[in-house]
């Protein structure tokens, strides 16, 4: 077949990681065919990331490519992909893909653990989210929603002047939010290994339990993130959890809540930011 001499072909040039995503395929031609880019990813043993460069070494300009390709040369004249449009429209992909992600972590998800959090939560004197880089808008988008529900919550991005002036306010009963996802951040890292030393409590959001960051969590909660083949990081499965974290905390206490969301209303309506239409 063409696509195993190409394998063949590039095998110098493939790293130690995109020999095992070639020698994965190459036992498995027809599963590698449809089988989504995760499943590929943890069959072969490497990262989602690798069989992605995967492609690219072998000369295509997508995964997706790659595995039209595949089934191409498996099917003959009988391959038209037009008979496929679930799986080959890209969007239909990205979509399928944070479904089964949403849902996979629905299942994880641990829920004496999501109470313990939302109660550290309402008990601290103050809140940080924190993340860096492509999962800094989930730390921010977290700060904004419960910023609404109680006091004292910041979003910090650990780089600059920030990380020092957001450690000197931490303390014994500060809570931490972090969200660290392949290629995990060194500052965040760093960030919340000195939190912890000034005696903050730890909520992890992570891919990897096993990465830097989570080893410094009190409580870790795990998701996969829909890496695309750009390599980039989607946060859809952060802010779902993110989301559930601070409507448990509401839940607790809802009066109080209430009586804040209304004073805001109240806020808003006064400086004319509400329209209604």
């Amino acid at each position: 077949m063409k696509f195993e001499e190409s394998i063949k072909e590039k095998i110098d040039e493939l790293s130690a990681g995109q020999k095992k995503v070639g020698q994965y395929i190459l036992a498995n031609l027809e599963e590698s065919s449809y089988n989504t880019l995760a499943k590929i990813s943890r069959e072969s043993g490497v990262s989602e990331t690798t069989v992605i460069r995967f492609a690219y070494t072998l000369g295509f300009e997508s995964f997706s490519a790659m595995q039209n390709e595949l089934r191409r040369e498996l099917l003959g004249n009988s391959f038209k992909e037009e008979e496929r449009p679930d799986a080959d429209n890209v969007y239909h992909q990205i979509l399928n893909r944070e479904i089964e992600i949403l849902e996979k972590t629905k299942k994880m998800l641990n829920i004496p653990q999501m109470d313990l959090a939302a109660k550290r939560l309402q008990d601290s004197d103050a809140v940080l989210s924190v993340a860096n880089r492509t999962t800094y808008p989930a730390a921010l988008w977290f700060a904004e929603i419960l910023g609404k529900y109680r006091e004292k919550v910041f979003a910090v991005r650990p780089e600059g002047s920030d990380f020092f002036s957001s450690l000197l306010s931490i303390t014994s009963r500060t809570a931490i939010v972090a969200v660290s996802f392949a290629r995990y951040s060194k500052m965040t890292a760093e960030f919340v290994k000195l939190a912890k030393s000034r005696g903050a409590f730890i909520i992890m959001i992570t891919d990897n339990p096993l990465c830097l960051s989570a080893s410094y969590g009190d409580i870790v909660f795990t998701t996969e993130s829909n890496r695309d083949e750009t390599g980039i990081n989607t946060i859809s499965s952060a802010t779902a959890i993110l989301n559930v974290m601070a409507s448990a905390m509401r839940r607790l206490d809802s009066k109080k809540a209430s009586l804040r969301l209304n004073e805001l209303e109240k806020l808003y309506q006064q400086t004319d930011d509400v329209l209604y239409e």
